[in-house]
């Protein structure tokens, strides 16, 4: 880490912390320790909080931590020791995906019950019906079960718009 640049004070902050557990600063404690205001990204995305060669990055990775959770709504970061090497979570949306029409479409297509698919997925009831509702869209894993399912059924189905013919 190059002293002058400005993520530099961050940088000299969590370097002598002593690495037992994770640490939480609030954004305005970070803004308060560099001297300068953070980026709207830095309050907007959690991207800007990547572990990687970023200038605000190195500052954290250079002295020993890592960034484990953000929540840009409440405004705070969670730091924790480079050495302890435990859970990752990302959090990406996957372009496509199961909407709620095609869980009903397959559902109705193989003449089930919202029971009778959730059995077939090991899965409750109530979750198919949140799909089918459009308050939650399926996991990966579990789009690749209804993929199983729709191919074993014969059901002619699009996934990404790139399917399209």
């Amino acid at each position: 880490m190059k002293p002058g640049t400005k993520y530099y004070p961050l940088y000299e902050y969590l370097r002598p912390l002593g690495q037992d557990e994770p640490i939480t600063l609030a954004f305005d404690q970070i803004e308060a320790i560099i001297g300068a205001s953070l980026p709207r990204s830095a309050r907007a995305s959690r991207a800007w909080w990547a572990n990687s060669a970023t200038p605000q990055g190195q500052a954290w990775l250079d002295a020993g931590w890592l960034v484990d959770a953000v929540d840009t709504e409440e405004a705070w970061a969670v730091f924790r020791p480079a050495r302890i090497t435990y859970r990752v979570t990302p959090r990406r949306r996957r372009a496509g995906g199961w909407s709620a029409e095609q869980v009903k479409a397959l559902r109705e297509f193989t003449g089930w019950s919202q029971q009778e698919l959730a059995d077939q997925l090991r899965m409750r009831q109530q979750t198919v019906s949140e799909w089918e509702t459009g308050k939650y869209t399926p996991r990966r894993s579990t789009g690749v079960l209804l993929e199983f399912i729709a191919e074993r059924a014969g059901f002619r189905y699009l996934v990404n718009e790139e399917d399209r013919p």
